[in-house]
């Protein structure tokens, strides 16, 4: 028994392959940076190679003359070759469509983060009282020093610098404040002991060489 002969296979088209992968890659990356999750960036890449596709179904359809001088019989195997390859592209857009929605429709996206409670900015303060001002630096020049022993302290530029500080603490805490700042004192009296031994004019710091 005789076996037919194998179909000789046409050679492949490889001019473009490779830079294509790289931009669906490229183009993957972009998506997904940008929020999209990967099911979503998978069915957008398969829609634009679906369009692409159809694109060359298109091109192909519009050129059903055959050569010129060609005779009746090629005409018809020319107009059946094309009728072929324009229903082969259609089948091709619709099965990379399909296939992309069905990989979609069972990958769920991830849940989306819970937002965060909004938080209340606190007011704003346009100006701080002198009243304000001097009892907050009675407190912070204490704790200075309580902490350093030096009493040798600009009191002119502190409460200069006190008058533009104090602004940025809200009008809430602007009563609290000074209990805030001696309870923070205290809470962390060794560390800010151990901070101003180093860094204090002639400290421990100034010995220091740079890092190499």
């Amino acid at each position: 028994m005789s076996t037919s002969p194998e179909e000789p296979a046409l050679p492949p088209i490889a001019v473009h392959a490779e830079a294509a992968g790289s931009a669906r890659r490229r183009v993957s990356d972009l998506l997904e940076a940008a929020g999209a999750w990967p099911g979503e960036v998978q069915h957008l890449l398969a829609v634009i190679e679906a369009g692409a596709v159809e694109g060359a179904h298109a091109e192909i359809a519009e050129d059903t003359r055959a050569p010129v001088g060609s005779s009746d019989e090629f005409g018809e195997g020319w107009l059946g070759a094309l009728q072929a390859a324009t229903s082969r592209l259609t089948h091709i857009a619709d099965r990379t469509v399909r296939q992309a929605r069905a990989t979609t429709a069972a990958a769920e996206p991830p849940p989306a983060a819970p937002s965060p409670s909004p938080r209340r900015s606190p007011t704003a303060v346009a100006a701080v009282g002198e009243e304000q001002v001097h009892r907050v630096l009675k407190a912070a020049e204490r704790i200075f020093v309580s902490l350093t022993g030096y009493t040798g302290y600009d009191r002119d530029l502190s409460e200069e610098i006190l008058t533009v500080v104090l602004k940025c603490v809200g009008a809430e805490q602007q009563d609290g404040y000074v209990r805030q700042l001696e309870a923070f004192a205290e809470a962390n009296r060794e560390r800010l002991v151990q901070l101003y031994a180093r860094y204090e004019p002639g400290g421990t710091s100034a010995d220091e060489s740079p890092a190499t």
